[in-house]
């Protein structure tokens, strides 16, 4: 390890960030990044501290789980103080709230309702109603009233509110037959689970579309070779698709909601059968008290024979109509998902087409990268000797205005030329060939420091480096001492020398699957309003520097060429640090 200076202690309060959603709970456990910050974890009441004294505006934040977004943050830079106020994403299948209101006379349902759905207990509140938070996914399964008969059901995607109609469950009526309704109802039962079971697959099925089609528009917005035009009908063609999943899934479940009313209506013709065959035994009964003791077994048998040619006739319909409307469900079950596959061979093609036109893309930015490298390298030649021939005549030429002339010239060469070899630099970053090795880190960066003591500022410069002992970092040697040099000139260069103690410091540490290189600097930094751009080719902070806007570029081909990635903080007149990270 080798220690340039001692570094110098700085006391930071930070800034306590408070995080909560649109109805003013705390988020507890959620990841959230404030100004490309690395991400923090808010405890239960929903809060973390920044090690930042101060934050710049406008300040930005992100979430790590996609279902948050961002609905206003307020600053209170004297407080020391960060809210950020968020919003839930909801999808079209989560549920928020359950109310209930009697079928008959259509009153709400107050407090004390227990209910059971999805195998957990719950009972209304003072409202009539219960809340889930976080919300869970609507499904007509396992949900049972206690004391009531759900009769109808009435979902609102917007406000993701499920309004159940309930009436009282009818008295048993005591009768002998009820063995039958018993051994019936184990395969009503056993017809309504297995429904409910083919379509929570089919909707399962429809979520795994859902999220693919997610996935492929998520790629079609970052995919930069697309036009807009194409990646406009994509986006319209993926939303049509959604559209016709949603549609098949509400037709599902209104298709099983006339299933189940049927059931419990075949349920209520048993019952109505039963109570009438009750009434038929008991004036059977009578009479047979009237007439002689040699019809009664006659009579008895009359009856019993009765309720079980009813019993046989309930049954035969029972499965005639279920029979009839599982075929029907399965055709057109077979159609639907015929159609669907229609829908994914054509959505299959399209990403075929999309990755053959990305194909033929990089063959041109591959041809366009050797034209770039061939004819830099055939123009340096020349521009050479132009350079040199300005050089004798800025000597051998009295005239002044020549002599400024030549100035010129030599000096819009001289530009040229270094736009020509950082061209050269960033094909050869792309088309180069990694080779791994073990790197001395000290011995590297030492060397890198030292090939700058000529350079301006170099003395002013406190530069303090502190490397992790014993650690094992293998990487490209080349493009790693390219990196680290670059950020050393930078730190040198755009330093601010009218501060007391311009400084530098590097550090390098390791974790278990990764390396972190920070380069932390006290110098003129860089606005917010260029952070999201200082990467990209030819962008320059200052129109009028003599640099070419490529440098920065470089090194981010070149990290991640190097599997790295790059990150950078920064406050104008405060410094900056950049953040590289490699993974094993």
């Amino acid at each position: 390890m080798l220690l340039v200076l001692p570094v110098k202690g700085q006391t930071q309060t930070g800034i306590t960030v408070k995080v909560f959603d649109q109805d003013g709970k705390p988020l507890a456990g959620e990841a959230v990044s404030v100004l490309n910050s690395d991400y923090y974890q808010t405890n239960a009441e929903g809060e973390f501290t920044l090690q930042e004294e101060r934050l710049p505006q406008p300040v930005r934040a992100e979430f790590r789980n996609d279902k948050l977004e961002i609905e206003e943050i307020a600053y209170f830079e004297e407080e020391g103080r960060l809210e950020v106020k968020a919003r839930r994403i909801f999808g079209p299948t989560d549920l928020l709230y359950i109310s209930f209101t009697f079928s008959q006379d259509n009153e709400e349902v107050k407090e004390n309702l227990q209910f059971r759905y999805q195998g957990a207990l719950y009972e209304t509140s003072a409202k009539g109603k219960i809340s889930f938070s976080p919300p869970l996914r609507y499904t007509d399964t396992d949900l049972v009233v206690k004391g009531y008969e759900v009769e109808n059901k009435h979902f609102d995607p917007l406000t993701h509110h499920l309004k159940l109609g309930i009436k009282t469950l009818p008295a048993a009526v005591p009768f002998a037959a009820d063995t039958i309704m018993l051994t019936y109802e184990a395969d009503f039962e056993r017809i309504t689970r297995e429904m409910e079971k083919e379509r929570v697959l089919y909707e399962e099925k429809n979520e795994e579309i859902q999220e693919e089609i997610l996935k492929i528009r998520d790629n079609l917005v970052h995919e930069e070779q697309i036009s807009d035009e194409q990646r406009k009908e994509l986006k319209r063609y993926l939303g049509n698709m959604e559209k016709v999943l949603q549609e098949n899934s509400e037709v599902i479940k209104k298709s099983e909601e006339r299933t189940k009313e049927a059931i419990a209506k075949l349920r209520m013709i048993i019952l109505e059968k039963d109570s009438l065959n009750l009434v038929a035994q008991g004036r059977i009964i009578q009479m047979q008290e009237e007439q002689a003791a040699t019809k009664e077994s006659y009579q008895r048998r009359i009856a019993i024979f009765s309720s079980i040619i009813v019993a046989l006739i309930v049954v035969a319909l029972t499965i005639y109509f279920f029979a009839a409307k599982l075929r029907r469900q399965k055709q057109w079950l077979k159609e639907v998902n015929k159609r669907l596959k229609a829908m994914q061979h054509e959505l299959t093609g399209s990403l075929r087409e999309l990755n053959l036109r990305k194909a033929q893309i990089e063959e041109h930015n591959n041809e366009l990268e050797l034209f770039v490298y061939k004819a830099s390298h055939d123009i340096k030649g020349p521009l050479r000797s132009i350079i040199g021939l300005t050089q004798i005549g800025i000597q051998d030429v009295k005239d002044a205005a020549a002599q400024e002339y030549f100035g010129h010239i030599h000096k819009s060469t001289q530009r040229l030329d270094n736009l020509l070899a950082d061209l050269l630099r960033l094909t050869k970053a792309k088309q180069a060939e990694v080779e791994k090795q073990v790197l001395n880190l000290p011995v590297m960066v030492s060397e890198i420091i030292h090939s700058f003591k000529n350079i301006r500022y170099f003395e002013k410069v406190r530069i303090e480096v502190d490397i992790q002992e014993g650690i094992h970092f293998e990487s490209d040697e080349k493009m790693m001492y390219s990196v680290i040099q670059n950020f050393v000139e930078n730190g040198i260069k755009y330093c601010d020398p009218d501060k007391e103690d311009p400084f530098l410091h590097i550090t390098v540490q390791q974790e278990e699957g990764k390396t972190t290189f920070l380069f932390r600097d006290n110098g003129l930094g860089v606005e917010a309003e260029h952070l999201p751009k200082i990467f990209d080719m030819f962008y320059k902070i200052n129109p009028n520097s003599d640099g070419t806007g490529l440098g920065l570029h470089i090194v981010k081909v070149t990290i991640e060429k190097l599997g790295g990635t790059i990150k950078v903080n920064s406050r104008s007149g405060s410094g900056s640090l950049f953040t590289l990270t490699f993974y094993d």
